[in-house]
């Protein structure tokens, strides 16, 4: 199967094309306007098919893409994979807004076609035993960043939407109120809470990009045990005052820890299930009606 990877920066580079080109039955077709880099990495993978246009890596009759290309182009990209019915998966977010996401996720859905957001921490081992935790009672997540405050949208969508979904898919419940608390300076977001709650549990999200450090951190709670994740990586488990560590193997890819090698197996699996099988298009649109939500009222304010 020949499949297109659109867009050659840091996240192709360090992980998915490492993924990509391990798997026996794919044909990659590279594709970046930076000659250069298509050069040097076709060289580095032994690809077959290099393109500088999307144009001519569609022509070449691939059946599935990565767009790892700029959130501003993703857009364009996605409508002209659509129309030629190629699969899409996309680096989050979808765009920059939820008016076309909406309609990108509509499009695809009609046309019988995948089209997956790449939220890796679904897919992460760490964070998928959190998710065997029985009726949560609070979800938590924080990930921060130093020094890196933002117009609010580009935060919103570029980064913190990774704790929207990530608590969206540890609360097996149906929120009720949504409260949004940021701390802007000047034209600038700092941070951002946000907190979700049902009748039978509450799940904070919380990123402060002005934190001195980078760190992130997934709680999940009940009336037994609280379980947490440090950095997509450690497990502990606290219970009656007890804490342990959960054994992890040190062998373990980083890629392999951080759901990279499962999320691509799964949007593969997918494209080649039958057509009109998907439906993965709700979840990954909830996150981007929510983040939407929460930039408009910061808008407003």
């Amino acid at each position: 199967m020949k499949v297109g990877v659109i867009g050659i920066g840091d996240i192709a580079k360090k992980a998915y094309l490492p993924v990509l080109s391990q798997i026996a039955h794919l044909e990659i077709c590279l594709c970046t306007r930076n000659d250069v880099t298509l050069k040097k990495v076709k060289e580095q993978y032994g690809v077959k098919y290099a393109f500088s246009s999307v144009d001519d890596l569609i022509a070449e009759g691939i059946h599935a893409a990565f767009v790892h290309s700029s959130t501003a182009s993703h857009e364009q990209i996605i409508d002209q994979l659509l129309d030629h019915d190629i699969h899409v998966y996309v680096d989050k977010p979808i765009t920059y807004d939820g008016v076309s996401s909406i309609r990108l996720m509509e499009k695809a859905k009609s046309k019988g076609l995948v089209l997956m957001v790449g939220f890796n921490r679904r897919f992460a081992p760490p964070y998928q035993s959190l998710k065997t935790l029985q009726n949560p009672n609070m979800v938590l997540m924080k990930k921060n960043r130093g020094h890196q405050a933002a117009e609010p949208r580009t935060f919103i969508f570029d980064d913190f939407i990774h704790v929207i979904d990530t608590i969206l898919h540890h609360f097996p419940f149906q929120p009720n109120e949504t409260n949004i608390t940021v701390k802007m300076v000047g034209e600038s977001l700092h941070s951002v809470v946000l907190q979700l709650q049902s009748e039978e549990s509450i799940a904070i999200g919380i990123m402060n990009r002005e934190a001195g450090t980078t760190e992130e951190r997934l709680e999940v709670t009940n009336q037994n045990e609280t379980r947490i994740v440090e950095n997509v990586s450690d497990i502990y488990s606290h219970k009656d005052k007890v804490i342990q560590k959960h054994a992890s193997d040190d062998w373990e890819p980083t890629l392999q820890k951080r759901g990279f090698f499962a999320i691509v197996n799964a949007f593969l699996t997918a494209v080649m299930k039958d057509e009109g099988s998907y439906t993965g298009y709700d979840q990954d649109l909830e996150t981007h009606l929510l983040a939407e939500k929460i930039v408009k009222q910061i808008e407003g304010q």
